[in-house]
Formats: structure tokens, sequence, C-alpha cells
């Protein structure tokens, strides 16, 4: 110790500040990495699981998808016409054709026309339909209008539209609803609707003979028009 006093009072002032200085500098430098190595290094970012699939799933979107196709292919490619051909033809039945058929082949798949068949009656080129019951005349028989299921649909339709169009409902309808009933007129659809207004609503279509001028007879024309 004695020695190191005596080295270090060889020094001048100068070398003396000189020597402190590296020393402090070694010891900064010596914190400073011991610190950086204890610090934690920064977690990785967490990367999401990518989204798979099950097989499963993937099955039943392929099977879904060939089973759209297949009905939509189905569907387009259907054009199958079958007629029921009756009357004066020798073997009567349902038969199968395709979209371009004639009567004339309607009549050939059938045997033929038998010897009774009117032959002057029947149009050949007659395009077939699908649905439709072809109707062969025999002689001294009247030909009849052969229809298809289609357009009997449409006329039974509109009539059960019409015939349901006709009904007025005693308490819910105007005047001017009341008018379409048969025999009524503005001014006694005007005396339903003030009777209504002041008595409240009708409970049955009977009702209606309370009103002026709506006798038994005249309700009982106008009772399948009308509802309550």
């Amino acid at each position: 110790m004695e020695r190191l006093m005596e080295w270090w009072q060889e020094f001048s002032w100068r070398q003396r500040i000189l020597v402190v200085s590296v020393g402090l500098v070694i010891l900064s430098l010596g914190w400073w990495l011991a610190v950086a190595r204890a610090s934690p290094e920064p977690a990785p970012a967490a990367i999401p699981p990518a989204t798979t699939v099950s097989a499963s799933a993937k099955g039943e979107s392929r099977l879904a998808s060939e089973a759209v196709g297949s009905s939509s292919q189905v569907s387009s490619h259907d054009n199958r016409v079958f007629v029921d051909v009756q009357g004066a033809v020798k073997h009567p039945g349902l038969y199968e054709f395709g979209p371009e058929m004639r009567v004339a082949d309607a009549v050939k798949a059938a045997g033929g026309l038998n010897t009774h068949a009117d032959r002057q009656q029947v149009n050949l080129a007659t395009r077939l339909t699908d649905q439709q019951q072809l109707y062969i005349p025999a002689k001294g028989e009247k030909a009849t209008e052969t229809a298809s299921p289609t357009s009997s649909a449409k006329t039974a339709g509109s009539q059960s539209a019409s015939q349901a169009a006709a009904v007025v409902n005693l308490n819910t309808a105007t005047v001017a609803d009341l008018q379409q009933l048969t025999g009524i007129g503005e001014k006694k659809a005007q005396k339903i609707v003030a009777f209504r207004t002041e008595h409240g609503a009708f409970k049955t279509v009977n009702d209606l003979t309370q009103v002026p001028e709506f006798g038994e007879k005249t309700v009982a024309n106008l009772q399948d028009q009308l509802t309550t």
C-alpha cells in the first residue's frame, strides 16, 4: 500500500486526473454491459393460427355443389312430352315423345287410326304438348278441342279468383266496394256503411236485413257475395 502511495505521488496532478477519468470510463462501460445482458429480449409477435377447413366441411360443400349442378342439369334437359292418346286409335294409352313431335307421331305410336276414325277432323301437323290428352274422333262424332292441364288450371284459377274477388266483407267494405254487389247502388251502399257506423259491426250476413230497404229476399240473393 505504501508503494502504491509512493507511485501515485510520483504523478503530476494532470496525470492523476487522466488516470481517474480512464478509470471512470472503464467502470461505466462495464456497468452498461452488465445492464444490457440482464435486460430480457422482446418477445416475438404472436402469429395468428392459419384458418383450416375440415375435410368433412369440404366434402359437404362439394356434395352440395354437385347436387345443385345435377338438379339444374336435370331440369334443363328434361324435355320429355307425355301424351294420353284416346279415341279412334288401335292402341289407346299414355306415350312418351320428344319436344318436337307432332300429332302424326302420336297416332303412329298408338298403332294408327282404326276403321272408325274420322281423318278429316284430325290435324296431324299439330305439335304435341306435355300432359296433353289427344282424342281422335270417330266418324259422325264432333271433335272437341284438346286442352292441356296448364290451360285448364289457368282457366280454373281465373274463375276462382273472380269468385273470390266478388266476396265482400260487410264490416270492412267501403261504399265503392259495396257497389260491386249485384243490385247495390251508391245509395244502398251508403246506408250499409251508415248502419255499421251507428250500430257497430255485423255479426252475420243476415243482420243486413236490419238495414232499411234490405229485405230477406234481397239478403238471400246477396248471401254468396257477402261475409263478415
